[in-house]
């Protein structure tokens, strides 16, 4: 019987991987891929510039950009499924962007594989927010400042502006240009910052808000801090 691990690839660069991550994925004969849209493999491309796994099966599993929990537990279920046949006889390495602790579908597919009685061994990644903060070269938080990572989708982003520490802002997706405007309500335009596409070869920092563009993109992650600039 075969063990399911969940392997972090940290933030786009593949130089952020640990060394945990590669030799997982050279030991695991199947590569579980996790896409969206059919076509974004994000993880997949970054680990294959740190390992050879020219010779490994690879696996693709579509997730469906929805927040319908029906459709999402169906979507989990299946994967599942499919995952549990291959843990038969395989040890199976299912990638996932920056750390599978951090809003990663893994946990929901993880609960179903341990529900089957297969093992799963979750490997730590470098998140994108600890990256973004290097590539600001700025710290997230120091002393005893508070650090709150915070989803735009949490409904409740205005009282969350409100805490005291720093503020990480992430999946914003198409309402970036919403949380800008908030930001400048708020009287926090001068204490945010913004990385786009963090540790990708497109990476762009930005040190105000002010400097973002209409669209900047889907990995747009934001920091707001109480320190004076």
């Amino acid at each position: 019987m075969g063990k399911l691990y969940g392997v972090s690839v940290g933030a786009g660069d593949p130089g952020l991987m640990t060394l945990k991550a590669v030799r997982i994925i050279e030991k695991c004969s199947v590569i579980a891929v996790p896409r969206t849209n059919g076509e974004n493999t994000a993880a997949l491309s970054i680990a294959e510039q740190a390992v050879d796994i020219s010779g490994k099966r690879r696996l693709f599993f579509d997730f469906p950009m929805t927040t319908v929990k029906t459709e999402l537990e169906r979507n989990y279920s299946a994967v599942s499924e499919r995952l549990c046949t291959e843990l038969e006889s395989n040890d199976v390495a299912f990638l996932t962007l920056g750390d599978i602790s951090v809003y990663s579908t893994f946990c929901y597919i993880a609960e179903h594989i341990r529900g089957a009685g297969f093992n799963v061994e979750v490997c730590a990644g470098v998140t994108s927010f600890s990256a973004a903060a290097a590539a600001l070269a700025e710290p997230l938080c120091l002393g005893s400042e508070e650090l709150h990572i915070i989803p735009y989708s949490s409904g409740s982003i205005e009282n969350s502006l409100e805490l005291s520490g720093t503020k990480v802002i992430m999946k914003t997706g198409r309402h970036t240009q919403e949380l800008i405007s908030l930001l400048r309500r708020k009287g926090l335009a001068e204490h945010t910052k913004a990385v786009v596409n963090c540790g990708f070869p497109d990476e762009r920092s930005y040190a105000s808000v002010e400097d973002i563009p209409e669209a900047p993109g889907y990995f747009t992650l934001f920091i707001i801090t109480d320190r004076e600039s």
